[in-house]
């Protein structure tokens, strides 16, 4: 393994990634587009940022003439079906975590009466029902069925750049000669979730310029970590990038369940959303679990991950 070579393909990532990003946000700025139709320029700028990991892992291949090997596209269902279980199931779990952590914390802000699933129910005939308990279960229903497929296809774009391009690399880097360290999937995992959070800082940004509320760049930035521990895991362990691109979708579709719960407003840095430090504490534990968990990267040995590597590579 060339490292110096590897060190040069991850910077030009990166820089195509934080260039496409940091340049639509600018522009979208500058020309004024969010004062004129926020929602619009907002949504535009976003579906254009998030294709840049997808550019920048097939510019990166292209400018050091990498080749096409290991794209981590093949499905490996066979081999891995059970991470794409897990990636479609826990972010449930833990964003249900997170917001029972909160209301039992801050009692006073659970709202026993649902008024936003009524508010919902009135807009959303899947989640209209006489109780609003079960309007808001046929919602989250409808969430992991329909939302999860939309969110995603969308989110293949960032998965085959964050965990099928750079955590790979980044894994080379921290292990050295001994490619198969669960050591250095768990920084390789940890560094990809740093790298993510900053990505979307400009995007925060421009939405602020338009008076939309963003998380807490703090919590924000120990939320992208946690995720990423669990996006990485289910991609190592299965060989392939599409269980990631299913979590990533489960998380954008489960994220806001826990403020329908909520009475007065969020708060940025505490939650009950997953983004908040409190609301996000079940993605925290998840991720905790899995990096002081000795098999979970490695399996039951370190070198688990080198055959995951010849999986992929055949």
């Amino acid at each position: 393994m060339d490292t110096h070579l590897n060190t040069k393909r991850i910077l030009i990532f990166v820089a195509i990634a934080f260039g496409i990003s940091c340049t639509v946000t600018l522009v979208t700025y500058l020309s004024g587009a969010m004062k004129a139709n926020p929602f619009l320029a907002g949504m535009l700028a976003n579906y254009i940022v998030i294709t840049s990991p997808a550019l920048a892992n097939v510019a990166t291949r292209l400018i050091t003439r990498e080749g096409w090997g290991q794209l981590w596209l093949r499905p490996n269902f066979r081999h891995g079906w059970r991470f794409y279980l897990a990636a479609w199931l826990l972010p449930l779990l833990a964003v249900s975590v997170g917001g029972a952590i909160f209301y039992l914390l801050f009692p006073q802000s659970f709202d026993p009466n649902l008024g936003e699933v009524r508010k919902l129910g009135a807009s959303f005939p899947i989640a209209a029902a006489a109780n609003p308990w079960m309007g808001l279960l046929s919602f989250t229903l409808y969430l992991l069925i329909v939302g999860l497929l939309i969110n995603g296809v969308v989110s293949i774009v960032e998965e085959f750049g964050w965990r099928a391009y750079l955590l790979p690399k980044l894994m080379d880097c921290f292990a050295g000669a001994e490619r198969a360290s669960a050591s250095a999937a768990r920084k390789a995992a940890l560094l990809v979730g740093i790298i993510w959070s900053v990505w979307h800082w400009p995007l925060f940004f421009l939405g602020a310029s338009a008076g939309f509320p963003y998380p807490n760049l703090l919590a924000y930035l120990v939320t992208s970590c946690s995720l990423s521990v669990l996006l990485s895991w289910v991609t190592l362990r299965s060989g392939s990038v599409w269980p990631a691109s299913i979590g990533h979708g489960a998380i954008n579709a489960t994220a806001t369940l826990p403020t329908y719960l909520l009475k007065g407003p969020a708060s940025p840095l505490l939650g009950p959303g997953l983004t908040g430090l409190i609301g996000g504490m079940g993605y925290i534990i998840l991720a905790l679990v899995l990096l002081f968990n000795r098999r979970a990267f490695a399996g039951e040995k370190e070198a688990r991950l080198e055959r995951v590597r010849a999986v992929v590579g055949a």
